[in-house]
């Protein structure tokens, strides 16, 4: 299956979900559903892309305050730009997080800070935090992230957002919806998961795009890995190579995030309407809005 990315200018791993096939024959329509990375440096001539060739009439910006003060997006006449932060956690450390584990979040913020963010007095902080747990002895990039996508399965206040962006996708009353965070790969890759298998998309076809994802953020990731491990440090190619797992789209984040409902909720169906209370008029009015 082919999945399409928007060639924007400045705005990362943007793409259309127009196309993706439901389990019944159904197909996702073109210019109604977009996910993406930052926008916060998005040109002139993305914004007339997005009003005039897409359509957009809502933008849902899923990333914490701190981000959002960091890297703010620009202001889009004509489109309701709604903050709807997956977690609150930023870099205060209040979060959603136990205390035990909110090292594990923070640590990932401030890596997909230095991502996507202009340049900062808090970048290089960033920076060193960053380095510092990847060139830990017993770091483990893989057990890392797929410790992060568990997390999120459980928490009430991920299961409150996740609510409201099914909430404000059921009421689009015409145009394209686009939600994003600052990798495009996280946070909005959970949200596109769950809401592609509402409607009706199967699994595997969702891991597919998942990893489609990696394919889009390539050139972010390069740039943070120089950023992280530049070629004068010792072991630099190595730390690279660890780094790159954390930033890629693996399957199997995704794929412990299917597995982590399923093994509290039995099955996705149940998650979507115990936890995220998503029912059967729900469902049908997301199919009805973007499938055809």
């Amino acid at each position: 299956m082919s999945f399409e990315r928007i060639p924007f200018e400045g705005i990362l791993n943007a793409r259309d979900l127009a196309g993706i096939e439901t389990a019944d024959g159904h197909k996702i329509k073109k210019r109604k559903l977009i996910k993406s990375g930052s926008i916060c440096n998005a040109t002139a001539e993305d914004l007339r892309k997005l009003r005039e060739d897409y359509k957009v009439k809502v933008i849902v910006d899923l990333r914490t305050k701190a981000e959002k003060d960091l890297m703010r997006d620009p202001c889009i006449p004509g489109v309701s730009q709604i903050w709807n932060p997956l977690f609150m956690s930023d870099t205060q450390g209040l979060g959603i997080f136990k205390a035990d584990s909110t090292d594990v979040l923070l640590n990932h913020l401030k890596s997909i800070f230095v991502v996507s963010s202009r340049e900062d007095c808090s970048t290089e902080t960033a920076v060193e935090l960053v380095r510092q747990m990847i060139r830990q002895s017993d770091f483990d990039p893989s057990a890392y992230m797929a410790r992060i996508y568990q997390k999120f399965v459980n928490n009430q206040v991920v299961q409150k957002q996740l609510k409201q962006f099914f909430k404000l996708l059921a009421n689009n009353r015409g145009g394209a919806v686009m939600w994003h965070c600052s990798a495009g790969k996280d946070r909005v890759g959970m949200c596109t998961a769950l809401l592609l298998y509402a409607l009706g998309v199967s699994k595997d076809t969702i891991i597919e795009d998942y990893r489609a994802s990696a394919e889009s953020s390539e050139d972010a990731v390069d740039y943070l890995l120089e950023k992280l491990f530049p070629a004068d440090m010792e072991g630099y190619m190595a730390y690279r190579c660890l780094g790159k797992e954390i930033f890629s789209s693996k399957t199997c984040y995704i794929e412990s995030f299917f597995d982590a409902i399923e093994r509290d909720y039995v099955s996705i169906d149940n998650y979507l309407q115990k936890a995220i209370e998503i029912h059967v008029d729900n469902i049908v009015r997301l199919k009805t809005l973007y499938l055809k």
